[in-house]
């Protein structure tokens, strides 16, 4: 049986030559990145080169994992501490509070969701102030990185809660009718029901929580100030201000501070390796149900 093409011929070298050409422009920055760790001190800050003169990466990360200040582990682990906050929270605020969205009727339930949708428009920077006075006032600032996670504890995430919605909509009311019949509480079906038949959504949650801490460097550039405490977005600024003096001009070690970006970024980039079947079914799924 003879196949027919969707595109011509032309059409398909003009599309490989666009996904070619983005694919480049979105990998130039990170082979930049490599290149950097490969170059000595003197050549990092005072030459632009695409291809590195010196080959002293060996060096680098000897002088990168030496530092006094650069605890790899410490930072690790405090990160992922942080993260089991956040995630923990969000999965279950944002997830009750989908479910209510999605499985009761009440009245104004649209008109909620509607101003909720809107809050989104309010970006986040613009309650940093108040946010930063409280924790000052209140005396938390400093206390267990209660600053970073307490809010994902009482379902602010409202793009969670938006993704939870639309997969919990597709679960039939059989299912939790028949539960119901059966003596099953809310909460029972809910965990029993609900949670096991919309695993993919939750391993979404959990990724992007894990690439979102690891990636905020607002969060503890203003909350964390002890070096024990860091985390490892903190860990990048170590050799940012290596050679800083207290002038406003000062050298920048790049390909230390590339060597610092590389290593922080393995675990985000293992984990997706890992879990990347079932971010794409859920991002899939976000598009389709609901």
């Amino acid at each position: 049986m003879k196949k027919y093409s969707l595109y011509s011929k032309k059409e398909k070298v003009n599309l490989y030559f666009w996904l070619i050409f983005f694919s480049v422009v979105a990998l130039l920055p990170l082979y930049y990145l490599l290149i950097t760790s490969f170059k000595s001190l003197e050549e990092a800050t005072t030459t632009a080169t695409m291809i590195p003169h010196s080959f002293e990466l060996i060096e680098n990360i000897k002088f990168v994992l030496n530092h006094e200040d650069y605890n790899v582990v410490r930072m690790f682990f405090n990160t992922v501490l942080v993260f089991v906050l956040k995630a923990a929270g969000t999965c279950i605020t944002c997830s009750f509070a989908a479910y209510g969205f999605a499985k009761f009727r009440f009245p104004g339930k649209n008109a909620l969701f509607f101003v909720m949708l809107a809050t989104m428009m309010v970006p986040g920077e613009l309650l940093g102030i108040p946010i930063y006075e409280f924790m000052v006032n209140t005396g938390l600032k400093n206390v267990f990185y209660i600053p970073l996670w307490v809010s994902c504890w009482f379902g602010t995430d409202v793009f969670m809660i938006f993704m939870f919605k639309q997969f919990f909509e597709s679960l039939p009311m059989d299912y939790l009718e028949a539960a119901r019949i059966d003596g099953c509480g809310e909460f029972r079906a809910f965990f029993k029901i609900v949670v096991p038949l919309n695993v993919p959504v939750y391993t979404t949650v959990i990724l992007l929580y894990f690439i979102g801490t690891y990636n905020d460097l607002y969060g503890p550039a203003l909350y964390v100030t002890e070096k024990k405490d860091w985390l490892m977005a903190n860990s990048i600024s170590i050799f940012e201000n290596l050679y800083k003096s207290g002038s406003s001009s000062y050298i920048v070690p790049w390909n230390y501070v590339s060597v610092a970006c590389i290593i922080a970024m393995l675990p985000v980039v293992l984990l997706f390796s890992f879990m990347q079947k079932q971010f794409l079914e859920s991002v899939t799924g976000t598009g389709l149900k609901g």
